[in-house]
């Protein structure tokens, strides 16, 4: 029996002593590797993308600083392009009160053997110091950033072309959003990173209206709805005057709901203010006019009832009808009193009656040339009651054998009674006309013994003229 227990005993001690044995040499690797890792980073320790395993403190700060001393960070642009800013240009330097220390201080000595088996990876977001204002500068310094390659963005919008509407898509541009752009290359420093891409980092200036905005389609579907008039002007002086899509548009009102609409009150307010407009390139009676006489001078002359005047209501309220009515005109001319002047010779154009009253002769042009020419005698120049008015006028009648008749005195008869073959009357009561019982005109008859205001004409020449003018002809009368 003591044999057999002896023999039990035997054959049990062996793998017990291994066991002890290697369970010895475990817990002694294990506290040596408790005191090996005391002041140094643990296996598989990883800050910002380096790994910092087994080093002290020292030597991780001394990697690190070297690291990011020697930083450099790819950027990818839009278009494809890269460029590489290096270490001096994005004003980085290694910020040696870090928290790598705390870092270390944290760490699970006890767990140390897991890093044979894992990586632990670590952001720490203090191991470098920027200057915003080197790495500003240092973007600037790009090719990227040249003026011209700074491109802004284009907000989508509404475009009127060829009588429709549609809308034209943002661009997105190349232009830097320079504070997102610093802000986003500061942490991909902090992190490590050695590119980044500039588009995904919000570094671009961004449209502020896409083309599936709600409000710029609500805007176009109520364009096409009340904006389609296309009318047009040429003035005078051959400005063209659009009013079409691209002004109609403007005029429409955005309601609560944030659609558009046209709100009758808004849109005749507006419509106003652009004939009233329209107007002022338009209006010439009584407008100074600056034109070449036949006697080879330049002449100014203002007043007179000659000329073109907007009818501003009534040209509103037809605008309003053709726009309701989304109807169109080209080369419209607006409702008006009095005729549209030419534009040639200060308005004259090139056939007119030109009365000079100092030289006390008169020009029948026509076409540019002188028909007709003759002496005359105006009204008397020194009674300022019948001197004959300087202005721009129209023949607006002609009458044959009228009786020019004067104030009616209180006793019935009139101040003067004059029969005449020929009457084409210009300004109220002064016109032309023949004057058979002067013998002599022109030179300085008018001053002392001129007519009432009229001019009086030798008696064929009155009737040479009296055929050949017509009412509306134009007459500038100056001295």
């Amino acid at each position: 029996m003591t044999k057999k227990k002896n023999n039990w005993y035997s054959n049990h001690k062996k793998p017990v002593l291994i066991c002890g044995i290697v369970v010895l040499v475990l817990l002694i690797v294990y506290l040596a590797g408790m005191l090996y890792y005391n002041d140094k980073f643990l296996n598989g320790t990883m800050v910002n993308g380096s790994d910092v395993g087994g080093m002290t403190l020292q030597k991780a700060n001394d990697q690190l600083s070297k690291k990011v001393n020697g930083q450099s960070l790819k950027l990818i642009f839009n278009d494809g392009q890269s460029e590489v800013l290096q270490s001096a240009q994005l004003g980085v330097s290694y910020n040696k009160d870090n928290s790598l220390n705390q870092l270390m201080k944290n760490q699970n000595k006890w767990a140390w053997f897991i890093g044979f088996f894992k990586n632990e990876k670590n952001t720490l977001t203090d191991l470098i110091q920027i200057s915003d204002e080197n790495l500003t500068n240092g973007i600037a310094s790009m090719e990227h950033a040249k003026e011209e390659n700074q491109i802004a963005p284009t907000d989508a919008y509404i475009q009127y072309k060829d009588g429709s509407f549609s809308i034209i898509e943002e661009t997105l541009g190349s232009k830097f959003n320079i504070e997102e752009l610093v802000k986003n290359i500061k942490v991909a420093l902090s992190e490590g990173k050695q590119q980044l891409d500039v588009t995904k980092a919000n570094g671009y200036v961004k449209p502020q209206v896409y083309k599936d905005d709600q409000d710029l389609n609500n805007q176009l579907k109520a364009a096409n709805e009340y904006c389609l008039s296309a009318i047009t002007y040429t003035t005078p002086k051959g400005k063209e005057i659009a009013l079409d899509g691209s002004t109609l548009i403007t005029w429409l009102s955005k309601q609560d709901d944030g659609s558009y609409t046209k709100d009758e009150s808004v849109f005749k307010e507006k419509l106003t203010a652009f004939v009233k407009e329209l107007a002022s390139q338009y209006n010439s009676i009584g407008a100074t006019r600056t034109f070449t006489g036949k006697d080879g001078q330049s002449h100014t002359v203002s007043g007179g009832t000659y000329g073109f005047r907007v009818s501003t209501d009534s040209e509103v309220s037809a605008l309003l009808k053709m726009i309701n009515e989304n109807k169109s005109e080209n080369n419209r001319i607006p409702e008006h009193t009095g005729q549209l002047p030419s534009g040639e010779n200060g308005g004259l154009g090139t056939t007119y009656l030109e009365i000079n009253i100092t030289k006390q002769h008169l020009w029948f042009v026509k076409d540019g040339s002188v028909v007709l020419e003759s002496d005359f005698v105006s009204g008397k120049e020194s009674d300022p009651t019948r001197l004959t008015p300087s202005g721009t006028y129209y023949i607006y009648n002609k009458e044959r054998n009228r009786v020019l008749r004067g104030t009616k005195q209180p006793n019935g008869k009139y101040e003067y009674e004059s029969p005449v073959s020929y009457w084409m009357p210009f300004n109220k009561g002064i016109g032309l006309h023949d004057a058979s019982w002067r013998s002599t005109f022109g030179r300085d008859i008018y001053i002392n013994s001129g007519s009432h205001g009229c001019i009086n004409l030798p008696t064929g020449f009155a009737g040479s003229l009296y055929s050949q003018i017509y009412v509306n002809l134009p007459v500038v009368v100056y001295r």
